[in-house]
């Protein structure tokens, strides 16, 4: 136990958390304790690392059940000592100092990170969103820089928020996820808890000995995200095939197969322009039923057959399109029916998504059909609909620079990896809103093989819809491209989208043909909508 003068207290809440003491300690009748850091990394060499305690109470202790390292305490300093990492992976161990007496206590946790020979730097070949990372594995990578450090499009973000990431204090683990929703497992993809090296500037974490997905933010000391990296963990190395003039990865982005009928193949889930990824259903793929149709888009179908037939369609869709919400070991919950605020002027709903990773920002739908809005980031002037430049055509995913493969802080994909760009699956004549591409493409029980491209199969992952809603899985296929559209009513807030409609493949955004149509049947394209991405070489 040690005692701490109010001098010391106050010096040393004023130098390590830049806050008065009325606000670390507003009621001094219930015990607090905090740390001049929350984590520390040491070497794999050994060494120390001292941290300061800051407390309202007189006895405090350090409780720690590791064995490879030792502590000391002088006054208000914690040292912890630490030898040579007798092994290659790093190793972890969590320090509670607790401050007060039964039933008055306060805990503050510090994380302490010893590197290991065998630590894989993900980020030594350029940062990005995203990092592909094997299991069993000990991995770090810089957080210095959101995204790649480069461009942010047109959207204005960087001149209000800049590029560096700046007065981080610790890492958590936002979530993590399996494809098949068993909870059991979703707590093995992570191994531990992340930990931030302030000194560094980087995030240290470990994978566990399960394939999936997961998402580590950073926060300042307050607990507010300021940026946040998908880890896509997988043992398959990814590959590339030609097509179109580009080189596209052999899967989705997060996926972990593209075997047909495998519902690992479905990867992840983006808002157009966003760089967080959303999860699939984890429902065994089935066969659903479809109506046939006419070249002038016709039904072939008499009305006691489309009833039969829609009935079955409604049935599939019922088991198909379930939401998954795992977790694991992670801080967040997913929101998938939250309604995108109203922003007028950019950069818009950039910093609220960056702050909320785990929020679906869904398209508003209390408006009338004639004057919907399809984004996530901006709302388009429902007055005239004349926005601005920054409105109708975000650059978020670089379109901005069409017809290059350029990368923006926001785009998903690993390094050397970037989201399709305009034209990627086909041009799109002038005047059109879309371009008929189905004679490239072969259908499949579950989706269609790209026999006129790279010849790689692209499952019918489904989508998160207009409304949040998980939807149309194993029923149809939707890919995102960079490229966007300007504004009016078929084009603002939406991007091309690769999708079917009436069972044919199309590229570009569903036209609207009549402003009293349903907003479902016109929403392919939506930027609010989230489908899966078939990452191309940078």
């Amino acid at each position: 136990m040690r005692n701490i003068s109010n001098i010391i207290l106050c010096s040393l809440l004023l130098a390590a958390c830049s806050k008065p003491a009325d606000v670390l300690f507003p009621d001094p009748d219930f015990a607090s304790v905090k740390l001049s850091s929350t984590s520390a990394v040491i070497s794999e060499d050994g060494g120390e690392k001292a941290v300061f305690v800051a407390t309202n109470r007189e006895e405090w202790d350090v409780q720690c059940v590791e064995d490879w390292l030792d502590i000391s305490i002088d006054g208000n300093k914690i040292t912890v000592y630490v030898d040579e990492n007798p092994g290659k992976d790093s190793r972890l161990a969590v320090l509670d100092v607790v401050a007060g007496t039964k039933p008055d206590v306060a805990k503050a946790r510090l994380k302490v990170l010893q590197k290991g020979a065998a630590t894989i730097d993900l980020s030594a070949g350029g940062t990005a969103n995203c990092y592909i990372a094997p299991t069993n594995a000990s991995c770090r990578f810089d957080a210095s820089l959101k995204g790649n450090g480069a461009d942010d499009g047109n959207t204005f973000y960087v001149g209000y928020h800049g590029l560096e990431i700046t007065d981080a204090s610790y890492a958590d683990l936002a979530w993590e996820s399996t494809f098949d929703a068993d909870k059991t497992r979703s707590t093995k993809i992570i191994s531990g808890s992340p930990v931030y090296s302030q000194e560094e500037q980087a995030v240290y974490f470990s994978t566990g000995e399960i394939q999936g997905n997961a998402v580590i933010s950073i926060h300042d000391a307050e607990g507010e995200i300021l940026w946040s990296w998908h880890i896509w963990v997988s043992d398959v190395p990814v590959k590339t095939s030609k097509g179109k003039g580009l080189e596209w990865m052999d899967r989705n982005l997060g996926a972990l197969t593209n075997d047909p009928e495998d519902i690992a193949n479905r990867g992840m889930l983006y808002q157009w322009g966003r760089k967080d990824p959303f999860l699939p259903s984890p429902v065994a793929y089935c066969e659903v039923p479809f109506h046939t149709y006419d070249a002038d888009g016709n039904l072939l179908e008499t009305e006691e057959e489309y009833n039969a037939i829609q009935t079955q369609i409604e049935q599939a869709r019922i088991v198909l399109n379930r939401s998954n919400t795992q977790t694991g070991d992670g801080i967040m919950d997913w929101e998938y029916l939250s309604v995108a605020p109203v922003a007028l002027q950019a950069p818009g709903n950039i910093e609220y998504s960056v702050q909320n990773p785990t929020t679906l920002l869904g398209c508003r739908t209390d408006i009338p059909i004639g004057e919907y809005v399809f984004d996530w980031y901006l709302q388009q002037d429902l007055v005239g609909r004349n926005g601005t430049l920054q409105q109708s055509q975000s650059g978020l995913w670089g379109d901005a620079k069409a017809g290059t493969s350029y990368k923006t802080i926001f785009d998903p994909c690993p390094p050397g990896y970037v989201v399709p760009p305009r034209g990627a699956f086909d041009e799109i004549p002038d005047g059109y809103a879309c371009t008929y591409v189905d004679r490239e493409w072969e259908r499949n029980p579950y989706g269609w093989t790209w026999k006129g491209g790279n010849g790689d199969y692209f499952p019918s992952t489904g989508n998160l819809d207009v409304s949040g809603l998980m939807g149309e899985t194993s029923e149809k296929m939707l890919y995102w491209t960079a490229e966007t559209f300007g504004s009016g009513a078929n084009g603002f807030g939406k991007a091309g989208m690769l999708f079917v409609a009436f069972n044919e493949v199309y590229y570009g955004i569903y036209p609207i043909l009549d402003e009293t149509e349903a907003a479902a049947w016109y929403s392919y394209g939506a930027r609010c909508f989230a489908a899966p991405i078939r990452c191309v070489k940078e």
